[in-house]
């Protein structure tokens, strides 16, 4: 529910971009260049321009927009991923920048840099105007849109920055380039109407421009409201030299039965193994000391891959605020091949009182035979294996 209330909050942001102070004025420049020799003055006097003419180089122009924007996004993205391990001290920081655009957008502080124009010169021919030129004045004019369009455009980078997965973090910023470009293709279907209308509106433009800044102030609240509700995680998943967390003090003797899926969607049934001994692994995106042990894990499946032992590795989505794909790449880039089952609600978890990590268990007979808290090396796993078996 917030995630689409976020992408809706983006969009509109998108489109109030548009109507920002620096834009609006300069709004018969740009059509003057898109519309080239479709631009024709009528016998009273009227400017009209050609629809078809005029919308072809209105649709090369957003698309260079687009072009600029998603550069931009997908460094942030990357930004974001870089620093995905200290997830809850980036959303309180980009919370905070958020909120300090949304304020200079509603005109209660200034940020002088962010009030500077940049300005690109370039020698254009308005009657040998082509989409491949259309194209590269939306590049080119985004980058010198940097007083109104910015804070806007800077808060979708940072909540994009945000976010663990690289393919959400696009997709907001495809949602306000959406925004963003939709009235300019509006004005390539009825340029002549359109900036008449515009006109006639300056004032509630200004309104709207200093909503769009209050839009931004709610998304800085959300951010560090989800920056503050991380931390108390990672403060609880404190780590030591041989784990992360504090132990639970509950056992459980009988192991509970489960179905959950692998990393290929196939689901896996821990009562399908019960003539065999299973090493059950419960580990963490957040713990490296988990992580380390995880290349343990996949010696010991290399050892025991053809015998009466099987490796299971248990990762809970909920808790540590990852995705799928985040853990997909990461077993990728380490070329592991143990089955690693996704546990998203949490609900194994509870049922085998996991509170630290790493946290394994040897299970035979239906029977837990013993709980591993901690990390240890390929030999102790592989000894503590061979006792229990």
């Amino acid at each position: 529910m917030l995630e689409n209330l976020q992408v809706i909050t983006i969009f509109i942001e998108g489109i109030i971009s548009f109507f920002s102070p620096c834009i609006i004025p300069l709004i018969p420049l740009y059509m003057s260049y898109l519309a080239g020799s479709a631009k024709t003055k009528n016998k009273d006097g009227t400017i009209t321009y050609k629809r078809t003419t005029t919308l072809i180089h209105t649709l090369f122009f957003v698309l260079g927009i687009s072009a600029s924007f998603f550069i931009l996004g997908i460094s942030f993205t990357a930004l974001g991923q870089f620093f995905n391990e200290s997830r809850d001290i980036l959303l309180l920081v980009c919370g905070a920048i958020i909120i300090t655009m949304g304020l200079f957008q509603t005109g209660l502080i200034k940020i002088p840099f962010l009030q500077k124009e940049r300005k690109i010169e370039a020698k254009i021919n308005l009657k040998k105007i082509n989409p491949f030129m259309a194209f590269v004045l939306g590049f080119l004019f985004s980058f010198a849109w940097t007083p109104c369009v910015g804070p806007a455009l800077s808060s979708v980078l940072m909540l994009a920055s945000s976010k663990e997965s690289m393919l959400i973090g696009n997709l907001y910023v495809l949602v306000y380039a959406m925004g963003f470009i939709i009235p300019f293709l509006i004005l390539g279907l009825f340029t002549t109407e359109a900036l008449n209308l515009l006109k006639k509106h300056q004032n509630f433009l200004t309104k709207l421009v200093k909503l769009g800044g209050i839009l931004l102030i709610g998304i800085g609240c959300v951010l560090i409201y989800n920056g503050i509700e991380a931390l108390p995680e990672q403060e609880a998943n404190s780590c030591t030299d041989s784990g992360c967390g504090t132990d639970s003090n509950m056992t459980l003797t009988t192991p509970v039965d489960f179905t959950l899926p692998n990393l290929n969607n196939t689901p896996i049934k821990l009562s399908d193994y019960q003539d065999k001994t299973v090493f059950l692994n419960f580990w963490s995106m957040t713990c490296n000391i988990c992580k380390d042990e995880l290349e343990s894990i996949e010696k010991l499946y290399q050892e025991y891959q053809n015998k009466d032992v099987i490796i299971l590795t248990i990762i809970n989505l909920n808790h540590d605020h990852t995705s799928l794909e985040t853990v997909e790449n990461f077993i990728k880039e380490k070329g592991y091949t143990f089955p690693v089952l996704i546990d998203e609600s949490g609900e194994v978890f509870n049922h085998y009182y996991v509170t630290s990590y790493p946290n394994s268990f040897i299970i035979k007979d239906n029977e837990i035979k013993i709980k591993v808290p901690g990390a240890l090396s390929y030999e102790d796993l592989k000894n503590t294996i061979e006792k229990h078996k």
